[in-house]
């Protein structure tokens, strides 16, 4: 079993003391996989010099490589959804593979157009057969678009989700 974990988008509700800026807001959150005991995930190196476009020469990325109790801490207070989906040992261990040759050299920079967490994630579901195939523009551009897909994939594959609850002070997507 491989679990994707998405934490979803949010932004402060007013008067409640949460000051916090979530990148993206609604439309923000992130993704990552959880293989065995460890969480990997595509990130930007850099907030500050997020590309729109892919630069290649400059890459601004990263693959995380986080134990579960660091995935854990991160998500404590965020609304999180996770989806739990069958895969053999072979596949896990090509995505463990693929993770692990990309934490030492990212394949894909970070960019606004072309390869964010959501999209990087799909890529790899859809290479396993995990996901149905088609255009990660339409279907994982964002964590929730990605959230929508997998959950209609769950219906139709008899994947299992679970939620849990975000703080109180924030809209959650």
């Amino acid at each position: 079993m491989i679990h994707v974990r998405i934490f979803h988008g949010s932004m402060a509700k007013p008067f409640r003391g949460d000051t916090y800026r979530e990148l993206g807001g609604l439309f923000g959150g992130h993704v990552a996989i959880q293989i065995y005991d460890r969480v990997y995930g595509f990130y930007y190196a850099d907030r500050k010099n997020i590309h729109i476009f892919p630069n290649n020469k400059n890459k601004n990325s990263l693959f995380q490589n986080q134990s579960l109790q660091e995935w854990e801490d991160i998500v404590r207070h965020k609304k999180e959804t996770i989806i739990s989906i069958p895969a053999t040992e072979d596949e896990k261990e090509l995505m463990l593979h693929y993770y692990l040759r990309n934490i030492e050299r990212p394949e894909w920079d970070y960019s606004f157009w072309e390869e964010r967490c959501a999209s990087n994630c799909f890529r790899l579901l859809s290479k396993f057969n995990k996901v149905s195939a088609g255009s990660r523009f339409f279907k994982a551009f964002f964590p929730g678009q990605l959230l929508y897909t997998l959950k209609r994939e769950a219906k139709d594959r008899d994947y299992f989700v679970r939620t849990k609850p975000g703080d109180p002070r924030r809209i959650w997507a």
